[in-house]
């Protein structure tokens, strides 16, 4: 039978799995909705997002509860911490969605030119696979399972870079070709830097778990 403090703190993780779950949800309707156009889409996804700050403000707060009922030892307060520390990665890849719902949305509704030669889409599938493997890290224990995740996520990321690099050009060259819409597309630019970060959030939540179940030196 589990003790108090491991049954609070499977919930605290349980909390912060669903929490995360409904950030890929919504991301999910973002990837959909930018070959679908679909506006209801981007919409529900929004939806989904509102009050992910509130959720991750009550998370924090039963973890300090739990810090201050149990005080636990060493192994135990690195996953306590931990998970913090992850809710607070998967609220700013929360922001950092809502960030392109509006991007997106703004586009379609102006009729902007989504199309292009699919680096964009695969961009946002990248994206969502590390997004995907990080929050199926949050409550895997078995070390294998752990690893090939969190390789899941570096490669992920790996080419989501390449992905940014490649757009990255794309958007300079029209800057030198259309230098009366600068403002335009150094929004753009703008809006793909955001979307990097989600990749690189997802790294960090990666070595998160690791450094929770195995200690050691951390390193974000």
């Amino acid at each position: 039978m589990l003790s108090k403090y491991q049954e609070d703190l499977e919930k605290l993780y349980s909390r912060s799995y669903d929490f995360a779950k409904n950030i890929e949800v919504a991301f999910a309707l973002v990837v959909g909705a930018l070959e679908s156009k679909n506006l209801d889409s981007l919409k529900e996804a929004k939806n989904m997002l509102k009050g992910s700050s509130k959720e991750e403000s009550n998370i924090d707060m039963k973890i300090i509860e739990v810090l201050a009922l149990y005080a636990p030892e060493a192994k135990d307060l690195r996953r306590v911490v931990t998970l913090m520390k992850i809710t607070s990665e998967f609220s700013r890849i929360s922001d950092y969605v809502t960030a392109q719902i509006k991007t997106l949305t703004q586009e379609i509704i102006e009729e902007e030119e989504l199309k292009g030669d699919g680096t964009r889409e695969s961009f946002y599938q990248s994206t969502l696979a590390a997004l995907k493997a990080s929050v199926e890290i949050i409550k895997v224990k078995d070390e294998a399972i752990l690893n090939e995740l969190i390789r899941v996520v570096s490669i992920e990321e790996s080419k989501c870079d390449d992905f940014v690099s490649i757009i990255e050009k794309g958007i300079i060259s029209e800057i030198c070709n259309n230098k009366n819409d600068i403002s335009y597309f150094t929004k753009r630019l703008n809006s793909v830097r955001k979307m990097e970060r989600i990749s690189d959030r997802c790294v960090n939540i990666a070595k998160l778990r690791k450094y929770a179940i195995e200690g050691g030196k951390l390193k974000l």
